[in-house]
């Protein structure tokens, strides 16, 4: 009986130790290599945008979520709730991080798209994903700094969450979009630029479908805005996700969440994805290849998050799995030319190597 108890208490005490560790068993090292990854592998000055192949990084800034991060009340859901923040934080946070370097880091390893959640507390923006992160200014001075200095690169900025006490994600003024883009727009580098004089484009006027490469990098270097807000010069109209096989019109980006944390049924979510693109007419919009698991904690999924350990660790070994075969991986591309993930500086299977070298490959095909 006696053996037995301790038994209990030792998978009692693994369980506690599983629900409060925040760390997970992975890398912050990168690639640096391509930096240049637009410069160096597109050749065609009239190529379109929509059809231009990048890394995407989901949940691109929240490297900065920790154990003292505070909870986003305005966004709600499970992080408020005290009793998982006394016992569960650490799962919550390491089910809560998708990404573990900055974006200077990712820029560097080839990251071209960045989906961008972000809250309003007092003046200041911070970014966030349950947990509230670190100032977006730090971000923002990262990607200014990087197209000051790149000339022949353009990133994407997807604002696609955006929280005020005011209103929630989809539910704000106009002005809310504004005073936001005014504000990282305070940021200048050594050129005195900001991220709206990178913008080469007026989105009234010009539809993302026409937007050439050489349109957007201007004389330089460049930067596509996306937010939920219509009437902005400097930013494109965000579509709200897609659902599963609608076919609606889109006016700048169809980008669909699997919500699934099992390898086999986000494999077989992508291809049905993949098969349902390419049997309609998307070619004048943005189109995203969500390659990310999601974690679980509120149903039976929970076990295979609690696992699988981290987002991150889950990216780990799915991200290596799906570069393992390079005739699949280019024919998502070609249909799906934005490939996002989590841990996109992950080295496990040469990830990160492969898939900027396959991306380069197609760009220059363009």
């Amino acid at each position: 009986m006696k053996k037995v108890f301790k038994i209990l208490l030792i998978l009692l005490a693994l369980l506690i130790l599983t629900l409060f560790m925040p760390f997970s068993f992975v890398s912050t090292k990168a690639n640096d290599d391509y930096e240049h990854v637009m410069r160096d592998s597109i050749t065609n000055p009239n190529a379109l945008v929509t059809k231009i192949k990048m890394l995407g990084a989901h949940d691109s800034f929240t490297d900065g979520l920790n154990m003292s991060s505070k909870p986003n009340t305005i966004e709600g859901g499970i992080v408020t709730n005290k009793f998982v923040n006394i016992f569960a934080k650490g799962l919550v946070v390491r089910m809560s991080k998708a990404q573990n370097v900055n974006a200077s880091v990712m820029l560097k390893a080839g990251v071209r798209y960045f989906d961008v959640r972000a809250t309003k507390i007092d003046d200041s923006y911070y970014a966030s994903h349950g947990y509230i992160g670190t100032n977006i200014l730090e971000y923002v001075k990262d990607i200014v700094d990087f197209l000051g200095s790149h000339d022949g690169e353009f990133i994407i900025f997807d604002l696609q969450h955006f929280y005020t006490k005011d209103g929630k994600n989809y539910d704000l003024e106009d002005e809310e979009y504004v005073d936001f883009f005014n504000h990282i727009n305070t940021y200048k580098n050594d050129k005195g630029k900001g991220i709206l004089d990178y913008a080469h484009y007026n989105a009234n006027t010009d539809a993302i479908s026409t937007l050439t490469y050489q349109k957007v990098i201007g004389a330089g270097a460049g930067v596509i805005l996306l937010a939920k807000v219509d009437g902005l010069e400097k930013v494109y109209y965000r579509d709200k996700d897609a659902s599963y096989k609608e076919y609606r019109h889109y006016y700048t980006i169809r980008s669909f969440w699997h919500e699934e944390n099992k390898t086999k049924k986000l494999l077989e979510g992508i291809e049905e994805e993949y098969e349902f693109i390419n049997s309609h007419d998307y070619s004048d919009v943005l189109i995203v290849n969500q390659a990310q698991k999601t974690g679980f904690f509120t149903n039976l999924k929970i076990v295979k998050s609690l696992c699988s350990w981290s987002l991150l660790d889950m990216a780990k070994g799915f991200n290596a799995k799906m570069v393992k075969d390079k005739e699949l991986f280019m024919k998502y591309l070609d249909v799906m030319p934005i490939y996002m993930a989590d841990y996109i500086n992950s080295n496990k299977g040469n990830f990160n190597k492969l898939a900027n070298e396959y991306i380069m490959e197609a760009n220059k095909n363009l």
